[in-house]
């Protein structure tokens, strides 16, 4: 990454924290909860960096008339419990502290609440004061694939998207940055593969962040 600072823009788990193991034992747990199976590979094609408000209503579960903020708080917990797992990305910590020193403005788009996503952008990478903006599942009406969170972060920056650089690890949130018209999308293969995160829509994938700091 070189020239002037443009703004750059992150998804959080998967992408700066190692995160997904966590979020797939909280979702396994809450669907033994409900006494629903879920498939492995509707799991990775629907659940994956994905708001429970959106993907809940798509798939017929047992679930189904209960309210959505009840869902959100019952996974949100799972989460919680397991919060003490997640480690950075190779590399997170040290890219958002370069970026910052060269004047970059950062903002993190998550489909995660924000208790959850500031404890880890504090404990977890010691950067909560890098990042000006943090976008949440709260803060917007429609989650990933929908491109309003990204939107909605490149708003607050004062940011033209085709200016910005964007780092995310799923397919639903590369998606929502093409559709955002974001100008530089990098898929972090920290959960997925490269073929998957480039049909998505990535201009090029990285293993992780440890290459990314500029020089």
């Amino acid at each position: 990454m070189s020239g002037a600072a443009a703004p750059v823009v992150f998804d959080l788990d998967g992408t700066l924290v190692l995160s997904e193991h966590v979020h797939r034992r909280a979702w396994f747990r809450f669907f033994d909860d409900w006494g629903a199976r879920i498939d492995e590979q509707t799991y990775r094609s629907r659940f994956v960096g994905r708001r429970a408000a959106d993907v809940l209503p798509e798939i017929d579960g047992p679930w189904r008339d209960t309210p959505l903020d009840e869902l959100g708080r019952g996974l949100a917990g799972h989460a919680a419990a397991l919060v003490g797992e997640v480690r950075p990305v190779p590399g997170a910590t040290a890219l958002l502290t370069a970026l910052s020193a060269r004047g970059h403005r950062i903002a993190v788009v998550t489909s995660a609440n924000r208790c959850y996503a500031e404890r880890v952008l504090d404990r977890v990478l010691g950067a909560v004061a890098l990042v000006e903006f943090l976008v949440t599942a709260a803060d917007v009406t429609r989650g990933k694939p929908d491109p309003e969170g990204y939107l909605t972060a490149c708003r607050r920056l004062g940011a033209d998207p085709a200016s910005c650089h964007a780092f995310e690890d799923s397919p639903s949130g590369v998606a929502a940055l093409v559709a955002a018209g974001m100008g530089t999308i990098v898929g972090v293969c920290t959960t997925l593969s490269p073929a998957e995160l480039l049909a998505a829509g990535a201009h090029r994938t990285v293993p992780d962040l440890r290459d990314q700091v500029p020089v």
